[in-house]
């Protein structure tokens, strides 16, 4: 008989708390991002378009260099 009365007190504890309400929690507003972030990785991206640049420049100057070898004669 005990068990019985542990199963049953074990089980309206069960009941009760799954039945309890949870706190309210208001959904968070939507803010725009702040403008002082976008100027804290501005100059990180300038660096990172100076080496795109960079790239493109060494990129054509080695494929000129192709070409005047394959024009060159002896090739």
């Amino acid at each position: 008989m005990k068990h019985i009365g542990l199963i049953v007190l074990l089980l309206a504890t069960a009941l009760l708390t799954a039945c309890e309400q949870k706190p309210y929690q208001p959904p968070v507003p939507h803010t725009e991002p702040d403008k002082s972030a976008t100027k804290l990785f501005e100059p990180q991206r300038e660096a990172l378009d100076k080496a795109k640049g960079v790239e493109k420049t060494v990129e054509q100057a080695s494929q000129e260099r192709e070409e005047a070898a394959g024009k060159a004669p002896g090739y």
